[in-house]
C-alpha cells in the first residue's frame, strides 16, 4: 500500500511539473511485451505474461547554463507497480568550471559491457539485461566539478554519498578524480577511486584508459584495488582486471548500416579451468547489429565464458511502424551445462528461465 501510495504521489508530481512548466521537453517511453518463458529443472515448466514499463523524462531547454534532467520510471515487480527516480540532477556552466549536483551517471573510460575504468559504477558483472537498449544505466547521487584544460582536455573530481542510510558514515564516502587527454590521435584517460569495497574494506583504485582508431575504433583499459590497512599483494593479484574492445561500423547498400563490436574482460589471476565459484579470467561480449534501412533492424548479442564454453545469447529484430512506434521481438537463451555460468538446466532455486520469447511494442512520445 504504501508503494502505491508513493507512486500515485510521483504521477501527481509529473502532472504538476508539465502543467506549470511549458517550456521542458517531455519524453514518455512505454514499454509492453508478451513473455513466454521455458525454464527446465530437469522438469520443463513454462509460463505466459505481460510486462511493462514505463519512464518520463523532463528536460530542461539547452539554451542557458543550466540544464537539468529528471526522469521518472515506473516497472512491474509481481503484481507491484514500483516507481523510481532514475535521473534527477542539474548541470551548471561557470565561466571556468562545469558543476553537476543530482542523480547520474559519470562514464569512465569506453565500453558498453565491459570496462576497467569504470569504477564507480561497475562494468564487470555478467548478469546483465541484453534486451535493453542501454546495457549499463546505474546512477548514483553524485556532485562532481569538471575544469576545462582545453579543447579536448580536463581534470574532473567527484564525491558518492553512502547510499544505504543505515551505514552513512564519512568512511563510506566514494571519492574519485580522473585527468583527460589526448595525445596525438589517442585518448588517454587516467585517475583513481576511493571507495569501501564490499569483500576488501577501504581501497583505492587507479585506473589508466586508452582509445584511438585504427579503422575500427579500439579501446583498452585496465585498473587494480589498493587495499588499506589490508595486504597489498593479494588484493592486487585478485582485483587486477584488464578490458579492450573493437568497434567497426560499416555502410551496406544505400541505406543499410552493420554495426560489429567486441569487447573482453581479463582477470589475469582468476580460473583458467571451470571452477564451482564460476569466478574466471575470461569473458567476451560479441554484438552485431544490422539495420537495411530506417525503419527496420536486426540484433545479435551474447556474453560468452570461453572457460567452461556456456553463454547467453540474444537474438532481436524491430520494426518502427510510426513515428516513435516500434514493434519489437527478442529471444534470450542460456547454454552451458548445469554446472557453467550460463546453464541451460537451472537449480530449483533459481527463477532465471532458460529459453524468453518477448513480443511487443516500444512508444516513446
Amino acid at each position: 500500500m504504501r508503494r502505491r501510495r508513493h507512486a500515485m504521489a510521483c504521477i501527481l508530481g509529473i502532472f504538476t511539473i508539465l502543467t506549470v512548466s511549458a517550456a521542458v521537453e517531455t519524453v514518455v517511453d512505454l514499454n509492453l511485451f508478451h513473455s513466454l518463458n521455458l525454464r527446465d529443472t530437469g522438469t520443463r515448466s513454462h509460463a505466459y505474461l505481460m510486462t511493462g514499463d514505463a519512464s518520463v523524462s523532463l528536460k530542461s531547454p539547452n539554451t542557458s547554463n543550466v540544464r537539468g534532467d529528471v526522469a521518472l520510471s515506473f516497472s512491474q515487480v509481481g503484481t507491484t507497480i514500483v516507481p523510481s527516480i532514475d535521473r534527477a540532477y542539474l548541470r551548471a556552466r561557470f565561466p571556468s568550471f562545469r558543476l553537476t549536483v543530482g542523480k547520474t551517471r559519470v562514464s569512465w573510460g569506453d565500453g558498453v559491457m565491459f570496462n576497467a575504468a569504470d569504477l564507480l559504477f561497475g562494468s564487470t558483472s555478467t548478469g546483465v539485461d541484453l534486451t535493453r537498449q542501454e546495457l549499463r544505466s546505474d546512477t548514483k547521487w553524485l556532485t562532481s566539478i569538471n575544469y576545462p584544460l582545453g579543447a579536448f582536455s580536463f581534470i574532473e573530481a567527484l564525491v558518492i554519498p553512502p547510499e544505504d542510510p543505515l551505514h552513512a558514515s564519512v568512511g563510506n564516502t566514494s571519492l574519485g578524480a580522473r585527468y583527460y587527454t589526448t595525445l596525438g590521435s589517442v585518448k588517454l584517460e587516467t585517475g583513481a577511486a576511493y571507495r569501501n569495497d564490499a569483500h576488501t574494506g577501504n581501497v583505492v583504485s587507479p585506473y589508466l584508459g586508452l582509445q584511438g582508431n585504427i579503422g575500427p575504433d579500439w579501446y583498452v583499459a585496465t585498473s587494480a584495488n589498493i587495499p588499506y590497512p589490508e595486504d597489498i599483494a593479494d588484493e592486487l593479484k585478485d582485483s587486477w582486471i584488464v578490458s579492450a574492445g573493437l568497434l567497426h561500423i560499416l555502410t551496406v547498400g544505400w541505406q543499410g548500416t552493420l554495426s560489429m563490436r567486441l569487447e573482453t574482460l581479463l582477470l589475469p589471476f582468476a580460473h583458467w579451468e571451470p571452477d564451482p565459484s564460476h569466478k574466471y579470467a575470461l569473458y567476451l561480449y560479441p554484438e552485431l547489429s544490422y539495420a537495411p534501412n530506417e525503419t527496420l533492424s536486426f540484433l545479435l548479442r551474447s556474453i560468452m565464458s570461453p572457460i567452461d564454453l556456456s553463454a547467453t545469447i540474444t537474438a532481436g529484430a524491430s520494426w518502427n511502424v510510426f513515428q516513435g512506434l516500434s514493434i519489437q521481438t527478442f529471444v534470450t537463451a542460456f547454454t552451458g551445462e548445469e554446472d557453467d555460468l550460463f546453464p541451460w538446466r537451472k537449480a530449483p532455486s533459481e527463477i532465471s528461465p532458460s529459453l524468453n520469447i518477448s513480443v511487443g511494442v516500444s512508444w516513446v512520445y
